[in-house]
């Protein structure tokens, strides 16, 4: 299953950046994790069916297991907090590390595939609706 193109997009350029580690500085891995925050935030308002609302995304998050599995809604939620720390990190703490951007890297991607809804409508000949 393919992920939409705005996560996708962010995905790849965080893979990009991460295929030269040695040209990533603190700025360049801030950047990365704003990226990968930012397919979280996506991908969490679309399994909430909030794509196009200003909704907060600490709302989402509480809102999130409404919607999928407990597991997915809390490993969604504590990645999307790690990445903030990591955004919003100051001087006197050590920055991320590539190792752990390229964790949250994979992470993210498995992240947003599990938030895809994988119910399809199938119409069967009777005109009932199968979700499978």
């Amino acid at each position: 299953m393919t992920l939409p193109s705005d996560v996708q997009d962010r995905l790849t350029c965080v893979a990009n950046l991460l295929a030269r580690p040695d040209q990533l500085d603190g700025v360049r891995i801030r950047c990365c994790a704003e990226l990968l925050r930012t397919a979280v935030e996506r991908s969490v308002a679309r399994a909430c069916g909030a794509e196009n609302a200003d909704q907060p995304v600490h709302a989402l998050l509480i809102a999130l297991p409404s919607f999928v599995d407990t597991d997915v809604a809390q490993d969604a939620s504590q990645l999307w907090h790690a990445l903030s720390r990591a955004i919003r990190h100051h001087g006197y703490e050590l920055t991320p590390t590539v190792a752990e951007l390229a964790g949250w890297h994979a992470d993210t991607a498995a992240v947003a595939a599990a938030l895809r809804p994988n119910l399809t409508p199938n119409l069967t000949l009777s005109g009932k609706i199968d979700l499978s």
